[in-house]
This record gives structure tokens, C-alpha cells and sequence, in this order.
């Protein structure tokens, strides 16, 4: 499977959950997404782990539902008031097509989707077999989308390739001149966030010291540590995630590197520090944290997810999720349709104003790029602000 091109693997992933979806679906069996106009309830159907390792992020369901209470509580959309249905697809891309359907037999109009590309985009083709929007909650490797999964995905989250490159400016900045790739290839993540930072890195002149792969659920790196030690770097990108990318700072410290560490939105919050006694020198790119916010609206956002009791600790990945609401009920406001071509139309006919700021799409890209990265360190346990970073480089991704 190592040689396969990931691309590949999604047409595949693509075409046969498509069919699965065709073969499942009649026209009466569930949402009323072929309606010209809006039901007389709402219904956003979310179909996200709620067990299982994306918990963490697709609990920014949170954000959403916060969203839907507001919209509620000043009258809906034109009368119309919504709500959300929750489907467990267990963390696992061959449950969320399952969990998918199961969402539109429960009368969903729209769909949220997985945090996680691959969960995400197995869920989508029943999406797009009921004509029916549908968002990614905060991924955003490629994969999602036009031409991938079709016409009616989106993400509110800006791109990783955006963000991997405003990590190789701000280390470009601070004078690093040979950075280490620690990738994690247990999902398709680790790939396309390292293989984003070594083009912007080589379009910037820089010279990588070196790779080296490990699998999220291994419970030693030593090896990979010995390369790392052997390659004279003097920073590393962890293209990785918790828990398993958690385990393997912790190594590198006990190991006696106290190189920078450069880490992607996926390590955003507190929750992953616990058994890491010296975390050392870490960067963080995120779209923003509670504990520090970027601006006063994110500030704003976060007193009042706090206040409604919304554990605000994966930050970034809340904005991204509430941005997602924000669009979805932007485009019903602006249609009166739950028809999801006339809805795409919508999103992509102008910007729309979110928490992440104004979010464009075309006709061929469905995820946002962002002006500016947020760039966090950790101090006293939390993430404090630095700066922002704008990537004037955008990469695509290679295999």
C-alpha cells in the first residue's frame, strides 16, 4: 500500500462508496434535500466520531450547536428553525458512509461531516448521491471536494498546504537552515502536511536534513530519533498528530533533543501535554487559541462557547467548525433551498464573512485559503500568540 498514490486511493474510496450510496438510496428514503424550498424545520445532520481518536475534534460539533441556538433563538432562518441530529461513525472512514445515511434517514437536510480527510470523503458520496451540501467540520488535507469527492463538499477550514507553508516561512524567518521531516504515515495526513512544508522549504532555497517515517500507533521511534540525531538539523516538522505524535515528542526530549519543534493545527489545546515534562521549544499554526486569541471576535466567540459550558481547549478546529455553520446557514438564508447545487451555487457565486474571515471558493477548489496563519508557541503549559505569518507560496501536493 506504501507505493500506492494517494490520489488512487481516493478514486477508488470515491467510486466504490458512491455506489454503496446509489445501491442503499431510493428517493423516498430520507431527507428533503430535493426540496426548491426550505421544510418547515431545518435538520443538520452530523455524522462524526463520537468515539473513537477524532473525538477530540469532531466534539467541535459544540461550535455548531452554539451557532443553531443563536440562529434559533432570533427566529431561525425566515421562520424556519433548525436542528441538529447526531450520527456515531466511529472514527472509522468504512462507518461513515453508515453513519451518513443514517443521518438522512433521520430527515437531514445538510450534512457536517469528520475532521479527518479520509473519514470525511467516504462519507461524502452519499451526500452527493442525495444532492445534498455537505461540509467537512474542520479538515482540510486535499482530498475533499471538487474533483475528489464532488461538487457539493466543502470545507470551512483553510487549506494545509496554506498552512504547512506559513510553518516553513516562520522557521525560514527565524533563521533555521536545516529542518528534520518526521513524518506519520498511519493516515494520509503526515504525507501531504510534510510533503506541503519540504516545497515551500525548497522554493524558499533551504535544504532539508533529512526524513524519517513512523506509524502513530508505534510505541517506539528510537530508530527514527537515531536518524534525527545523525543528520545534523537544527529544527524538526512533525507532521503528525495525538496521541501517537504526543509520545513521540516526549521520546525526542528523553532522548536529549531540545531542537525547535514545528507542529500542525492537529496538536492545537492543552490535552495531548499530559506526560511530557519538558516540552521545550514548540511552534504551533492554528486558525486561533482560546487561550490566547488571535482578535477580538475569535475572543468574543470563545467567552460565549466557555460560557455555554463548550470545552474550548481544540481552538482552532472550533473556529473552523463554526465557520462551517456560518456558511451553511448563509447559503439557506440567501436560497430559501436546501437543494445542494442551488446551495453550492450560493458559496460560490461570492466571499462570505466567518470567524476565519472572508471565505472564497471556485468552482474547482473548495477550501479556503487564509491572508494570514496565527503562529503559537507554549508557555506555562499554554499556547501564547506570536504572530501571524502570511505564506505567499502556496505548494500542491506531490506523492
Amino acid at each position: 500500500m506504501k507505493n500506492v498514490s494517494v490520489k488512487a486511493v481516493f478514486a477508488f474510496l470515491v467510486l466504490a462508496l458512491a455506489l454503496l450510496a446509489g445501491c442503499g438510496s431510493d428517493d423516498d428514503s430520507g431527507g428533503s434535500s430535493s426540496s426548491a424550498e426550505l421544510p418547515e424545520e431545518i435538520v443538520i445532520g452530523a455524522a462524526i466520531g463520537k468515539t473513537g481518536y477524532l473525538v477530540p475534534y469532531d466534539a467541535n460539533i459544540a461550535a455548531v450547536e452554539q451557532l443553531v441556538d443563536e440562529t434559533n433563538a432570533k427566529g431561525g432562518i425566515d421562520g424556519h428553525k433548525i436542528r441538529i441530529v447526531q450520527v456515531d461513525n466511529r472514527s472509522d472512514p468504512q462507518q461513515a458512509p453508515v453513519a451518513a445515511q443514517k443521518a438522512i434517514e433521520q430527515g437531514a437536510d445538510v450534512l457536517l461531516l469528520s475532521c479527518e480527510v479520509l473519514t470525511a470523503a467516504a462519507a461524502a458520496p452519499v451526500a452527493e448521491e442525495h444532492d445534498m451540501l455537505n461540509f467537512t467540520m474542520c479538515a482540510n488535507e486535499p482530498g475533499f471536494g471538487p474533483p475528489t469527492t464532488g461538487r457539493l463538499s466543502f470545507s470551512a477550514s483553510p487549506s494545509l498546504d496554506s498552512e504547512a507553508s506559513a510553518e516553513a516561512y516562520f522557521l525560514h524567518d527565524k533563521r533555521i537552515e536545516r529542518p528534520f521531516l518526521l513524518r506519520d504515515t498511519s493516515i494520509v495526513f503526515g504525507k501531504l502536511d510534510c510533503s506541503a512544508f519540504q516545497q515551500t522549504w525548497e522554493h524558499l532555497g533551504g535544504e532539508i536534513a533529512g526524513s524519517a517515517d513512523f506509524k502513530n500507533e508505534d510505541e517506539s521511534i528510537a530508530s527514527q530519533i537515531s536518524e534525527l540525531k545523525s543528520s545534523d538539523a537544527d529544527a524538526v516538522m512533525l507532521c503528525s498528530y495525538p496521541p501517537g505524535g504526543a509520545a513521540a515528542i516526549k521520546q525526542i526530549r528523553a532522548a536529549g533533543v531540545d531542537l525547535p519543534i514545528a507542529l500542525p493545527a492537529a496538536f492545537d489545546g492543552t490535552y495531548w501535554l499530559k506526560g511530557i515534562p519538558d516540552l521545550g521549544e514548540v511552534y504551533l499554526s492554528t486558525n486561533g487559541s482560546a487561550y490566547d486569541p488571535p482578535n477580538q471576535a475569535t475572543a468574543k466567540l470563545f467567552a460565549s462557547l466557555e460560557k455555554a459550558g463548550v470545552d474550548t481547549d481544540v481552538s482552532g478546529t472550533l473556529l473552523a467548525s463554526y465557520a462551517a455553520g456560518q456558511l451553511i446557514l448563509a447559503a439557506l438564508e440567501e436560497t430559501g433551498s436546501v437543494d445542494g447545487n442551488v446551495l453550492a451555487d450560493a458559496l460560490e457565486a461570492k466571499p462570505h464573512p466567518t470567524i476565519v474571515g472572508k471565505v472564497k471558493y471556485t468552482k474547482d477548489n473548495h477550501y479556503p485559503t487564509r491572508a494570514f496563519w496565527p503562529i503559537y508557541t507554549y508557555s506555562n503549559g499554554q499556547p501564547k500568540f506570536l504572530t501571524e505569518v502570511k505564506p505567499k507560496f502556496i505548494p500542491t501536493y506531490e506523492e
